[in-house]
C-alpha cells in the first residue's frame, strides 16, 4: 500500500508539471519566434530602405553629373572652335566623345530607374523591391518628374548630337543648368514618401507583433504562477540552505561544520557563480565605452581574473578577405614592443596559418610558441611576438552574422597556461567583441564612407582622379609614423592617432562641394574676389563635418574631431600668413600641420591642368624652402630625414603620381 501511495503522489505532481512546462516552453518558443520574425522583418526593411536611398542617391547624382558633363562638353566645344593645331584638336575631340558617352550612360541610368519606379518596383542588386503602394501615394510627384525628365531629355539629346556651339546648344546648356535641381528635389520628395510608407508599415507590424507578444507573455506569467505551486515554493527552503552555506558570497567561509567532500564542491560552485557574475558584469558594461578601443581597454582591465593573459590583439580582414591586418592591441605593460611593433602591419592571409583556422571556425591553443615555430620558417609576425616575450596564446575567430571578420588573440608570457575550459568563456567574449565592433567601428565606417564619398565628389568636380586622396592618406600616415618613431609629440601621437590621420586626411578639401563651378573649374588664375571665395572651402568643410559630428555626439560618441581640425586648418601656415584664421605655430592643430605638408608635396609631384609634375628633387626643395614659413620646421625635418622612404612610395605609385 505504501509503494502504491507513493506512486500515485508522484504521478499527481509530475503530470501537471509536465503540462505546465510544455505550455511554458511552447509560449516561450512562440514568443522568441515572434521576436526573430520581427527582427528579420526590421532588418529586411532597414536593408531595403538603405538600398532605396542608394538608388535615389544615384538618381540625384545622375542629374548632377549630367549638369557637370554638359558644362564640360560646352567648354570643350568652345575650345575646339578656338584651337587650330591638329594634335590639340584631336585631343579635345576625344574628350568630347568620352564626355558624350558619360552623358549617355547617365541619361540611360536615370531613365531606367524612372521606368522601374513607374512600374511599382526598384531593382536592388539581385532582387526587386516592391513600392507599388508608395508609387500610388507619390503619383503626383511621379507625374511631375516624368514631365520634367521629358523636358530635360531634349536638351541632353541636343548636346549629345552637338558638333559645334550654336543657339540650340546655348539653350540646351542654359535649360540643364536651370532645371537639374528640380529633378533632384522631385527625387527627394518621392524618396521621403517611400521612406514614410516604410516607417508606417514597420510601426504597424511592430504593434501587431507586440500585441501577440503581450498575449504570450501573459500566458507565460500564468504558467509560471502555476509552476510556482509545484516547483518554486518547495525549492525556497533549499535556496535558504544554499544561502546559509555562503554560495552567493564572494568567498566561501562555512559557519557550520561541513564534511570534507562538501566544502570543495560548494567552493567550486561558488567560484562558478563568481566567474559568471564577473563575466555578466563585463558583457553588460562592455558597450558603455564611446569607442571600440575603449571597449578593448575595458576588457584588458577587467577580464584577467577569468583568463591568464598579458596581451590582447585583434586582426581584421581587409581587401576582400585576402589580407589580414593587425588592427588593435592592448597589453598589461609586461610585454615589450606590443602593440607598437605589430599594429598596422598586414600580411596576405594565405601566408599565415589563420586561413585554415578561419575556414574551420575552431579556436586554437598554442601553449609553447617557441616549440610551435621551432621547425618552421619564422614568420615576421611570429618574430615580433616572440621578441616581445609572448610564449602562449589562444586564437579565436571573430564572426558577425555568420561571416568571419577577423581573429582575436589572448597571449601570455608564460607557457602552458591555457586549457580547453578557457575556450567556453572566450567564445562568449569573442561574440560580444564582434557585436561591439559592429556597433562602433562598422557603423562609424558607414557614416565615414558617406562623408568620404562626398569628399571624392568634391575632388571629381575639379577633374582630379581621386588618386590624390589615396596618396594623401599614404603621405599623411607616413609623416605621423616618422614623428612617432622619432618620439616627437609623444603625448599626442599614438597608434590610434596614426590610424585616424590616415582615415581623415582625405577629408581635407571636402568643403569644395560648396564652391561654385565657375571658380572651382576656372583654368586660369583666380581674381582676388574669386580667391576669397575659394578660401571659404576650409570653413565649408569644417561646417559639413561639424554637422555630422553634432548628430553623433547625441549618442555620447565622437567621430569627426580630427577631420574638422584638418578641414579647417590645413591651409594655415606656420608663420601666420595662411587662412582662414591666420593661426601660427602650434596654434595650428598637429594633424593639420602634417596634412599641409602631405597635401602640398602631392600637388607638387602631380600633373595638373596648369602645370607639369615637378621632379622629386624640386618638390623636396620647395618643401624645404617652406620650412618655418609655410610648414612646421619639425615636420619638414622629419620628412626630409626620411626622404628615401618617401621616394620609394613615389616610385611604387608612379602610375598615379605621373
Amino acid at each position: 500500500m505504501e509503494e502504491s501511495y507513493l506512486e500515485i503522489k508522484k504521478t499527481s505532481i509530475i503530470r501537471p508539471i509536465k503540462r505546465k512546462i510544455v505550455l511554458l516552453i511552447l509560449a516561450i518558443f512562440t514568443t522568441l519566434a515572434f521576436f526573430v520574425y520581427l527582427q528579420c522583418q526590421l532588418n529586411k526593411n532597414e536593408n531595403e530602405d538603405k538600398q532605396i536611398m542608394n538608388i535615389f542617391e544615384k538618381q540625384r547624382m545622375s542629374t548632377q553629373l549630367l549638369s557637370k558633363d554638359a558644362n564640360h562638353l560646352y567648354v570643350l566645344l568652345h575650345s575646339l572652335e578656338n584651337v587650330e593645331e591638329e594634335q590639340k584638336r584631336n585631343q579635345i575631340t576625344n574628350k568630347i566623345i568620352e564626355t558624350k558617352e558619360d552623358m549617355y550612360q547617365e541619361k540611360e541610368a536615370f531613365s531606367a530607374i524612372l521606368a522601374s519606379m513607374q512600374e511599382g518596383h526598384l531593382y536592388a542588386e539581385d532582387h526587386q523591391i516592391n513600392i507599388e503602394d508608395s508609387v500610388k501615394n507619390a503619383s503626383k510627384y511621379l507625374e511631375k518628374i516624368d514631365k520634367a525628365w521629358l523636358g530635360f531629355l531634349y536638351p541632353v539629346d541636343t548636346l549629345l548630337h552637338a558638333e559645334e556651339i550654336n543657339s540650340e546648344v546655348d539653350y540646351a546648356i542654359s535649360f540643364i543648368n536651370n532645371h537639374n535641381e528640380e529633378l533632384a528635389e522631385l527625387c527627394d520628395k518621392i524618396l521621403s514618401i517611400i521612406l514614410a510608407d516604410s516607417l508606417a508599415y514597420t510601426t504597424k507590424m511592430k504593434v501587431t507583433v507586440y500585441i501577440w507578444i503581450g498575449i504570450l507573455t501573459a500566458a507565460i506569467l500564468f504558467s509560471l504562477i502555476q509552476l510556482m505551486r509545484y516547483i518554486i515554493l518547495p525549492f525556497n527552503q533549499m535556496y535558504e540552505g544554499i544561502s546559509e552555506l555562503g554560495l552567493m558570497s564572494y568567498q566561501f567561509l562555512p559557519k557550520l561544520p561541513t564534511k570534507k567532500k562538501v566544502t570543495p564542491v560548494i567552493q567550486e560552485i561558488n567560484d562558478i557563480f563568481v566567474k559568471f557574475n564577473d563575466l555578466k558584469s563585463l558583457i553588460e558594461n562592455m558597450n558603455n565605452n564611446g569607442s571600440f578601443m575603449g571597449t578593448l581597454n575595458f576588457i584588458n582591465q577587467t577580464f584577467s581574473g577569468l583568463i591568464p593573459y598579458n596581451y590582447i590583439g585583434i586582426a581584421l580582414f581587409i581587401e576582400d578577405k585576402k589580407v589580414i591586418r593587425a588592427s588593435y592591441g592592448v597589453s598589461d605593460g609586461k610585454v615589450v614592443g606590443l602593440p607598437e611593433n605589430l599594429v598596422g602591419k598586414s600580411w596576405p592571409i594565405d601566408e599565415t596559418s589563420l586561413g585554415r583556422l578561419l575556414q574551420s571556425g575552431k579556436a586554437r591553443i598554442i601553449n609553447d610558441l617557441e616549440r610551435y615555430t621551432e621547425n618552421r620558417p619564422l614568420k615576421p609576425y611570429n618574430k615580433i611576438i616572440l621578441e616581445a616575450g609572448i610564449r602562449a596564446s589562444i586564437t579565436l575567430p571573430l564572426n558577425l552574422a555568420g561571416e568571419p571578420i577577423g581573429v582575436i588573440f589572448f597571449s601570455s608570457t608564460q607557457k602552458n597556461v591555457y586549457k580547453e575550459e578557457h575556450l567556453n568563456i572566450l567564445r562568449t567574449l569573442a561574440n560580444s567583441i564582434a557585436i561591439s565592433f559592429h556597433q562602433n567601428i562598422f557603423i562609424d565606417d558607414v557614416i565615414y564612407s558617406s562623408i568620404l564619398a562626398l569628399a571624392k565628389l568634391a575632388e571629381a568636380r575639379d577633374e582630379d582622379t581621386g588618386e590624390h586622396l589615396e596618396r594623401m592618406k599614404m603621405y599623411s600616415r607616413a609623416i605621423a609614423e616618422f614623428l612617432y618613431e622619432s618620439h616627437k609629440h609623444e603625448d599626442e601621437i599614438t597608434l590610434e592617432y596614426i590610424e585616424q590621420i590616415e582615415r581623415f586626411s582625405p577629408l581635407h578639401d571636402i568643403g569644395k562641394v560648396g564652391i561654385r563651378d565657375g571658380i572651382l573649374l576656372k583654368p586660369g588664375k583666380l581674381t582676388a574676389e574669386e580667391f576669397e571665395e575659394m578660401k571659404k572651402h576650409t570653413t565649408f568643410g569644417a561646417e559639413v563635418l561639424k554637422s555630422a559630428e553634432q548628430n553623433i555626439v547625441k549618442y555620447r560618441r565622437s567621430l569627426f574631431g580630427m577631420g574638422i581640425e584638418i578641414a579647417q586648418n590645413h591651409h594655415e601656415k606656420w608663420d601666420g600668413s595662411g587662412y582662414p584664421c591666420g593661426k601660427k605655430g602650434e596654434e595650428i592643430p598637429l594633424s593639420a600641420r602634417i596634412v599641409a605638408v602631405a597635401d602640398v608635396f602631392d600637388a607638387l609631384m602631380s600633373k595638373r591642368p596648369y602645370k607639369e609634375a615637378f621632379s622629386t628633387e624640386k618638390s623636396f626643395s620647395i618643401i624645404q624652402e617652406g620650412r618655418g614659413g609655410h610648414f612646421d620646421p619639425e615636420i619638414v625635418d622629419v620628412f626630409v630625414e626620411h626622404r628615401a622612404e618617401i621616394e620609394k612610395m613615389c616610385r611604387e605609385n608612379q602610375s598615379t603620381v605621373a
